[in-house]
């Protein structure tokens, strides 16, 4: 295999295995030493891609966005209801997130450098809450004249806790189906009737 097949094989791999661990164990409890292992690689390899774990973290997260974003673009799309837009942004955030999307990059910063910080804020701002705010801007139904498609957009994510707490322990597809559809709707419509 030739010298860049290999760098962008191992690379690749880095980046699959980092992102199972720190979505399975988050940012904090996974090491740079428990990517490498995992990867099948040395820790002096590992750094020979990516020169630090707050690197490669950032990385994975805007390939992760920029999945995400076209994702949500292609929903944006199509004509529909608000509601099931946004029944199918979060069916679209639960195939790669296995944890709340909002806690998981805010609790994660805590541990970066300042830069490092900034950087993973602006991925969360270009590659979910802009593309979100889209739906909530072109939307049929109006806003509340209090709430800018950006707020509209942040409680959307931050909502999105109550989900993934129970989400990934629902056997069938028809119980997910319809707690995500009840979340939405409480999103959407309030809790008082």
């Amino acid at each position: 295999m030739k010298k860049e097949s290999v760098f962008e094989v191992t690379h690749q791999s880095i980046l699959e295995t980092a992102k199972d661990l720190f979505l399975t164990n988050g940012y904090k409890n996974t090491s740079t030493r428990d990517i490498a292992k995992a990867a099948n690689i040395t820790q002096p390899a590992l750094y020979y891609h990516f020169s630090n774990k707050e690197i490669l973290f950032i990385e994975i997260n805007k390939q992760i966005g920029i999945q995400l974003k076209s994702a949500i673009e292609q929903i944006h799309k199509e004509q529909d209801t608000i509601e099931n837009q946004l029944i199918k942004c979060t069916n679209a955030l639960l195939t790669v997130y296995h944890r709340d999307i909002f806690s998981f990059i805010h609790q994660s910063s805590a541990e970066m450098e300042q830069e490092n910080k900034q950087q993973l804020f602006y991925i969360l701002n270009d590659y979910y809450l802009i593309p979100l705010q889209t739906i909530f801007e072109s939307s049929q139904e109006p806003l509340n004249s209090s709430v800018s498609s950006k707020k509209a957009a942040q409680f959307y994510l931050m909502s999105l806790s109550l989900l993934f707490s129970t989400i990934h322990q629902l056997s069938t597809e028809k119980e997910r189906s319809a707690q995500i559809s009840e979340l939405m709707d409480m999103v959407l419509h309030g809790v008082l009737s």
